[in-house]
């Protein structure tokens, strides 16, 4: 077998770009097909918690990373109705010395870029964009994967396939049947505004998290502070009739302000500031108990869609990619080497898949159960509230 092996990777987001990142620098080629024809700004913030960035640090992308990514110093939790402080956890300096890397907040589409121009310095990448993979079929020399660009029908005969198609993808519909991903009845409420335009109470260098009935809101900087980001997520369960529409459908402020119309003034205020928002329909999928058949398996949100409740999901793309490239590339068989890779994944992903699950529940409780958990948030230290997720953080893949 040639030591020149070529990857097929379905998907160009962060998942699929890292994998062809780690997988060229062990010596492989990698065609990835990418359905959109051209990278737009797209997403709003995501955080990486040590266990991701320490992978990108080890790839060399830390200075890159300094340019566009920050530390906050912290995390703030408070009861949404009156604004009190429930907790106050360490990230800023914290992480690192706990963990050995930093915890990070910056523009999707800011971590995008990076992976892209890392990609794209790769001679052994190849980019065809406005290309999705449409089909499939496996054969004892490889896989030949049917891909359409224009209404024009491609094959191309690889080594292997890598499902990095997101939540609805094609590659695992074609192995496990189109099953649909499950509502959360959550709906996610997206903005940014710019930092000057808030009081002075939200432009700060926090993370900051915000509980209620029904409902939660995590705002934060991106790009230097100049921007800040805000999430809502409230418990809808009519969201399946618009699940459809993707990360950017237009959302109604006023309908929005709605759900927070008995919330602190605080987080009223932050609302009314909003220049617009989107939404979208949460969803995720129950564990899957295989993730490939021969040589092609998944990765990321193909593999193991899960709710943002631990922000994790760029995070467990890029595990994901890491431990992906080092099986392949220290394997001499591909179809052993990616179930070598699903083995040391599906544990740990599914984990994160049920904790986020509860999580998303814990988040919205009303009395009494909201009573209980404020108290416990209370009594514990900001370090311990941390040190709770010690399994995600100090993972090392």
């Amino acid at each position: 077998m040639s030591d020149r092996r070529t990857i097929a990777i379905a998907g160009g987001g962060i998942g699929g770009l890292m994998a062809a990142i780690a997988l060229a620098r062990g010596g492989l080629r990698v065609s990835v097909f990418e359905r959109v024809g051209r990278f737009a700004p797209f997403g709003a913030g995501i955080q990486l918690s040590p266990n991701a960035s320490r992978i990108l640090y080890a790839f060399g992308l830390g200075k890159a990373l300094a340019q566009v990514a920050s530390e906050p110093d912290g995390m703030i939790v408070r009861r949404g109705r009156d604004a009190r402080e429930l907790s106050r956890a360490p990230l800023k300096g914290y992480m690192k010395q706990r963990y050995g890397a930093p915890y990070l907040i910056l523009h999707r589409a800011d971590l995008h870029t990076i992976l892209k121009v890392a990609a794209d310095k790769e001679m052994d990448v190849d980019m065809q964009m406005g290309a999705a993979v449409a089909d499939f079929a496996r054969h004892k020399n490889g896989v030949t994967v049917l891909t359409e660009r224009d209404h024009q029908l491609s094959e191309h005969r690889v080594s292997a396939l890598i499902g990095a198609d997101g939540l609805r993808s094609t590659v695992r519909g074609r192995m496990f049947g189109n099953d649909q991903p499950i509502p959360a009845e959550r709906t996610a409420w997206r903005a940014l505004v710019p930092a000057d335009q808030l009081p002075p109470f939200f432009a700060k260098n926090t993370v900051g998290l915000w509980l209620g009935n029904d409902a939660h809101l995590v705002h934060y900087p991106v790009r230097g502070g100049s921007v800040i980001n805000v999430v809502a997520i409230v418990a809808d369960a009519w969201q399946t009739s618009w699940s459809g529409e993707g990360w950017n459908a237009p959302g109604d402020k006023d309908e929005l302000a709605g759900r927070f119309s008995a919330w602190s003034p605080q987080v009223r205020e932050l609302i009314d500031c909003l220049p617009s928002v989107s939404r979208w329909a949460l969803a995720d999928r129950k564990p899957l108990r295989r993730w490939g058949e021969g040589e092609v398996t998944l990765l990321g949100d193909a593999a193991h869609p899960m709710l943002p409740f631990l922000a994790q999901g760029g995070g467990m793309a890029i595990e994901d990619a890491m431990v992906l490239g080092r099986c392949l590339v220290q394997g001499r068989d591909i179809a052993s080497s990616l179930r070598k890779y699903e083995r040391q994944r599906k544990q740990r992903t599914a984990r994160v898949q049920r904790e986020a699950r509860k999580m998303s529940k814990i988040y919205h409780y009303g009395n009494p159960m909201a009573l209980a958990r404020d108290k416990v948030l209370k009594i514990k230290t900001g370090q311990k509230l941390v040190d709770r997720y010690r399994w995600i953080y100090s993972h090392k893949a």
